[in-house]
């Protein structure tokens, strides 16, 4: 098929090009009509007014000439193709995948069951037809079925004494490791609770903050408090040996260094797999198409072949979406066109986009992206550095930005930060702000004791009352 490859990448070319040119003349339409309406609104009311005539109106007509020419050269393109697949010999139509095989999944995730459900052995996964048992307990709101391994739910029993053996043998990696095990405790412990009263464990887990922290607090004593009276019996008989009471000290910082560290770690962790735990699944892309045979590239296509030959309904599905997406942008250009001669301009009110109440993994992310908001339940906090506000004369002050971007807002919200200077803390402020929604943060002024001025805050509570 060495004369149709080089028909068909001739086609590929004018298709690119046609599509180029839709894009380019739908872009003059919308500036035209945009640069009209801004001509519009700054003249007085007995002026006038620059009205791009000629872009308003041939932009969309030669957009949508160049849109038949892209959809026709496809279908030539997908013809060519579909007449090369159906000379190829019938040994080589082998489907791809059993019907009844695993169903697509990225590597490296593993079954996630649900509180209540049974475990499963393994390294087993879910197959297409596959459907849990009638008797099981719904899952909560938004389950997912697959997660990474390395954010599967692993509980640590706390309600046994835990035995780390001798000190001398704990070591960081293991502290770390109960850590995460007993956040995944508390995490399960949500779950299970949101799959009780059907909702999502996210929402959940913004209810139940104050039980959270104090869960987290009963945890860190269960891990913390033998091994810490353990370690201390041991730098007390160690103390005869400089040597070996040196070793004991410094295992001693260690482990009160992990257990400093477990709040912090803990709320990280319970957030990361409970998220992991209701997003949807990763999948990773199918893999590309093995070539043909050089038999079947370079034999010609006959006449006979290329008059029976069906455009490929996929291809032709995807054009059609193509062809509507540019009418539907030239449709709003006409309407804003029509607006600047009907003598209105379209309010903000009515951009903005609709507040549906729910969770959004989507605004997670891009806030955590960020990097400089800290979250507490459904609020979000960011400081405001000092030198962009003032205080009163003779007392001290700080500033935040508070943001509850998850679900409807709240009338009155109450926001209690610690203050830090030097990476220590110094004291604790709070401050209420009112009528806080989910449009847009709000800066809130914290007045301080006199005498506290922090160089950083972080986010200690955050109340609401409707």
């Amino acid at each position: 098929m060495v004369g149709d490859n080089g028909v068909i990448a001739g086609l590929e070319r004018a298709a690119r090009r046609f599509a180029l040119w839709a894009w380019i003349n739908v872009g003059i339409a919308v500036a035209g009509g945009f640069l009209t309406l801004a001509s519009y609104n700054t003249a007085s009311l007995s002026g006038s007014y620059v009205a791009l005539k000629g872009a308003i109106v041939l932009g969309p007509v030669f957009a949508v000439i160049n849109v038949v020419r892209y959809l026709r050269t496809r279908s030539k393109i997908n013809s060519i193709k579909t007449a090369a697949r159906g000379t190829r010999p019938a040994a080589q139509n082998v489907p791809t995948r059993a019907a009844a095989g695993p169903a697509p999944q990225a590597s490296g995730q593993v079954f996630n069951p649900p509180p209540g459900w049974p475990r499963m052995p393994e390294g087993w996964r879910p197959t297409l037809d596959w459907k849990p048992d009638l008797s099981w307990p719904a899952p909560p709101k938004g389950w997912s079925l697959l997660v990474g391994s390395e954010l599967l739910m692993s509980p640590l029993d706390l309600s046994d004494d835990l035995d780390f053996g001798p000190p001398a043998q704990v070591t960081k990696k293991r502290l770390n490791e109960a850590a995460d095990h007993a956040a995944d405790a508390i995490a399960w412990q949500i779950c299970r609770v949101a799959g009780e009263s059907t909702e999502n464990p996210l929402m959940t887990l913004s209810k139940l903050d104050d039980h959270v922290q104090t869960a987290t607090e009963k945890a860190q004593d269960r891990i913390f408090t033998k091994l810490l009276a353990e370690t201390n019996a041991w730098v007390q008989e160690s103390q005869a040996n400089i040597h070996e009471w040196e070793a004991a000290l410094q295992h001693a910082r260690m482990i009160l260094e992990r257990r400093d560290a477990f709040a912090a770690r803990s709320r990280q962790r319970i957030k990361a797999v409970i998220s992991a735990a209701v997003a949807p699944p990763r999948q990773d892309p199918p893999p590309a198409p093995r070539p043909a045979p050089e038999f079947i590239r370079t034999v010609p296509l006959s006449q006979e072949t290329r008059a029976k030959v069906k455009p490929d309904q996929t291809l032709k599905r995807r054009d059609r979406i193509l062809g509507w997406v540019a009418l539907g942008i030239l449709a709003v250009s006409g309407i804003v066109v029509f607006g600047v001669q009907a003598g209105f301009t379209p309010s903000s009110s009515a951009a903005s986009p609709s507040m549906e109440d729910g969770f959004d993994p989507a605004v997670v992310k891009n806030l955590e992206r960020q990097g400089d908001w800290a979250q507490s339940g459904s609020f979000y906090m960011k400081w405001v550095p000092d030198d962009q506000y003032s205080c009163t004369s003779g007392a001290a002050c700080t500033e935040i930005w508070l943001w509850t971007p998850l679900y409807g807002g709240c009338k009155s919200a109450e926001a209690m930060v610690d203050l830090l200077q030097d990476g220590k803390a110094i004291g604790t402020a709070r401050s209420t702000v009112n009528n806080l929604t989910r449009d847009s943060p709000k800066r809130v002024h914290i007045q301080a004791a006199s005498g506290l001025k922090p160089d950083q805050v972080q986010i200690n509570h955050v109340s609401c009352s409707n």
